[in-house]
């Protein structure tokens, strides 16, 4: 299946699975570059906690390809060791004006939404794209 065939519900499945397999990779494509480096941050933040190399790493990402190949390494090593497969329910899909739309789910029961915006034609998860445009 092809990125440009791949329905934003769809992308919701598919960011979860990708995201605790570890594939990082395939994650950055289905969203937008700003939106790759907030979930990096995020997902990466307890590893930095612990980890002061990897916090350094994590705060060069969006300059330096080398430290973000490493931090994708380390983070995609924690990400397979949590084990975790969050149940995910599609409840509804939003249009947010031309391209845009809002999914929200159920992960394991948990009200949650991701926004999606079209990029070269192709659906992406962009965390920016929630505000209503007219």
């Amino acid at each position: 299946m092809r990125i440009q065939d791949i329905e934003p519900q769809d992308l919701v499945l598919l960011y979860y699975k990708l995201l605790y397999s570890g594939d990082l990779t395939g994650l950055g494509k289905i969203m937008t570059r700003s939106s790759y480096f907030i979930t990096l941050e995020s997902f990466g933040l307890s590893l930095s906690i612990r980890n002061i190399a990897f916090k350094n790493l994590l705060e060069n990402i969006e300059n330096d390809a080398s430290s973000l190949d490493q931090v994708e390494d380390m983070l995609s090593k924690d990400l397979i060791s949590r084990h975790l497969s969050p149940k995910i329910d599609i409840v509804s899909i939003q249009d947010n004006g031309i391209d845009r739309k809002t999914v929200n789910y159920l992960e394991d029961g948990a009200k949650k939404q991701l926004h999606f915006s079209k990029e070269n034609g192709d659906w992406k998860i962009n965390y920016f794209a929630g505000r209503k445009t007219e």
